[in-house]
């Protein structure tokens, strides 16, 4: 399939989950009073519109997994303007299905009107437990602003997403996880050493022998001396079988694991691994 036909179904997906996000964001706030999009922390952070943003763009995930299709700029062009025009696609569906005394407002103002009045009235509350609300005036079009560019933010997290997946440019598919072998270290020291070694290894494109050499550098069960691990997960391509290695260092803090990032290493490996299942070590 050609890529330009590609990139226009994957929009359509995009454009399908867009407006049933909207749909279902509006039947909320007109129904349960929920403005879920219009969730602002201190007045700077749009979690709830950057949620909404990244739940628009899924269907852009989604497409383009199913189509091995990977996005470029002027997908991401898209995607945020889409995502970022959510905010007056919902706007517009209340303004569709909002009444005064049975009647539609629809018809007595126009929908330019109705948005720029209800963006000038907006309203927040400060305190949850007084329920006080303060009219913004003018400073609602900046609020407006915010949640925009939360809907725009949740659509490049999307497109990033989809962008870092393991991807095969020679057959033009996404990798499928084969294997995964995790390895846990008590001091970082052990860690920096196993991971030294095994970028040495892979660089001779030895990539069993640096399979076996992470199984031995580490343990393969956690407990509460351990606060690191490196992580190896192998992705093939199911057109030419390239497998690709990618390793993860991780520290655990306060009993959570967090990726070490400036750590991370993986390459494409010239040598096929078989006999993956016997890679799989603790999670």
């Amino acid at each position: 399939m050609d890529r330009i036909v590609k990139g226009f179904i994957v929009t359509l997906f995009g454009i399908a989950t867009t407006v049933l996000t909207a749909a279902g964001l509006v039947y909320m706030e007109l129904h349960y009073d929920c403005a879920i999009y219009g969730f602002v922390y201190a007045f700077v952070l749009p979690f709830g519109a950057f949620i909404s943003g990244v739940v628009a763009a899924s269907g852009y995930y989604f497409g383009s997994r199913l189509l091995s299709f990977r996005p470029g700029r002027g997908v991401l062009l898209n995607m945020v303007a889409v995502s970022g025009a959510n905010f007056f696609f919902i706007y517009w569906l209340k303004y569709q299905y909002l009444t005064v005394d049975g009647e539609a407002i629809r018809k007595w103002i126009s929908y330019p009107a109705y948005l720029t009045f209800t963006l000038s009235h907006t309203s927040v509350t400060f305190d949850q437990f007084t329920r006080d609300t303060v009219a913004l005036g003018f400073w609602g079009y900046a609020y407006a602003a915010l949640q925009i560019a939360g809907f725009a933010f949740g659509g490049y997290c999307i497109y990033k997403l989809v962008r870092s997946a393991p991807y095969c440019d020679g057959c033009g598919f996404y990798l499928k996880l084969k294997g995964k072998q995790t390895r846990y270290f008590e001091r970082l020291e052990k860690l920096a050493d196993c991971l030294a070694d095994f970028r040495l290894t892979t660089g001779r494109g030895e990539f069993r022998k640096a399979m076996d050499e992470h199984a031995d550098a580490g343990s393969k069960m956690v407990d509460d001396a351990k606060g690191y691990s490196a992580v190896v997960e192998v992705h093939e391509c199911k057109g030419c079988g390239k497998q690709w290695f990618d390793l993860h260092a991780k520290q655990r803090v306060n009993k959570k694991w967090h990726e070490i990032a400036k750590l991370r290493y993986s390459t494409f490996s010239s040598e096929k691994v078989d006999a993956l299942e016997e890679m799989t070590g603790a999670a």
